[in-house]
């Protein structure tokens, strides 16, 4: 039984069609959403220095420009959120959250931010397939 849905989301165009069709499903079922954003710790990210980031200000400031319109977004429409910014590596993050919080449904976008980021970090959404304990939507 689906109680909560989880819905990865990174700012991406993959993962706002993700979001559309989660709102649809939460609608229809009347569930909430669990939104979840996960940033990638800069141990594994190729894009920030290992020394002299504020973590919690680049999470901070990340998650605003990604929740900001996720926020407007669901204003117009009738479906619970929470919302919630961790950094961590996405497959266990997301897996842990949706375990934790006892969702019965994750869905996310089918797609990376980047080829690069796909080559080097692999597939977000194929490690979460593989990994998570309920059944994965994703959305192309």
């Amino acid at each position: 039984m689906i109680e909560r849905i989880l819905v990865a989301v990174d700012g991406s165009d993959h993962a706002h069609k993700a979001l559309e069709a989660a709102v649809e499903l939460a609608e229809g079922m009347q569930k909430n959403l669990q939104l979840l954003i996960v940033h990638v710790n800069p141990s594994i990210s190729i894009n920030e220095p290992a020394l002299g980031v504020d973590l919690d200000a680049r999470i901070a400031e990340e998650g605003k420009h990604i929740v900001e319109p996720i926020h407007a977004f669901l204003s117009r429409r009738s479906v619970p959120a929470d919302t919630l910014l961790i950094a961590g590596d996405p497959v266990n993050e997301i897996c842990r959250v949706a375990r934790d919080q006892e969702c019965g449904l994750i869905v996310m976008g089918a797609g990376a931010k980047g080829m690069l980021a796909e080559i080097v970090l692999g597939s977000v959404s194929h490690g979460v397939l593989k990994h998570a304990h309920c059944p994965v939507l994703t959305v192309k």
